[in-house]
């Protein structure tokens, strides 16, 4: 099942193993339950991208905002517009089959 799609990626449910599988860009991460999905979702929702950026300025990475992954041995290394992206495409109520946007941080102007 299919729960969400962005152009950079894909989340949804394997009939076969029952897991939740997340494609993003060239990473997957497979989630063996819903709670360690929503683990992850909740981590990314509460990613203030400003803060974030302003706390990794100085960093000598290009892409400033770090997702660890599985213990902090790989990371999502991400640009602002990378990680709405992956909001849009995480940030999803998989009982309801609805996108959770109550702390979405999308800027829509078009300057």
């Amino acid at each position: 099942m299919i729960y969400n799609r962005t152009s950079n990626g894909c989340l949804f449910k394997c009939d076969s193993c029952q897991s939740i599988h997340l494609e993003f860009n060239n990473i997957n991460i497979n989630f063996s339950s819903i709670d360690s999905y929503y683990k992850f979702a909740e981590y990314l929702r509460d990613i203030n991208i400003d803060a974030t950026l302003k706390q990794n300025v100085h960093s000598p990475y290009q892409r400033k905002i770090v997702i660890p992954i599985g213990g902090g041995g790989c990371n999502f290394m991400l640009h602002p517009g990378e990680l709405e992206d992956l909001k849009r495409l995480c940030l999803w109520n998989l009982e309801k089959n609805t996108l959770n946007i109550s702390k979405l941080e999308i800027d829509f102007s078009l300057n």
